[in-house]
């Protein structure tokens, strides 16, 4: 047994981490309903509640997709004081965000 170990004794066993959210996917379509976009593990890149509507797996697809860059336009570009956009985000730094956005319902 080490000195510190001894000094100081053992941490208590860390709980196991949560089960990863498992993304929100409509059962059925017309399907209407409160729904925003979070990040997995860092959960100040969330958009806020959308009221969606819509009529099939396409329209879906569009509206996760605009959610999508409406977190790409706010977490991942900075605006300068002259009005320009600076990208905080490359393509790579992007997918891996993207990568762990999942989408929950209200």
């Amino acid at each position: 047994m080490g000195f510190f170990r001894w000094l100081f004794g053992t941490k208590a066993p860390r709980p196991p981490p949560p089960p990863p959210p498992t993304a929100f996917e409509p059962p059925s379509f017309p399907f209407t309903g409160e729904i925003r976009i979070r990040h997995e593990d860092y959960d100040r890149i969330k958009t806020g509640w959308w009221s969606v509507t819509v009529g099939a797996p396409e329209e879906w697809d569009g509206k996760i997709a605009e959610m999508e860059e409406g977190i790409r336009n706010n977490f991942g570009r900075f605006r300068t004081q002259d009005g320009g956009l600076v990208e905080r985000w490359n393509d790579a730094a992007w997918a891996a965000v993207r990568s762990g956005l999942v989408v929950e319902k209200r």
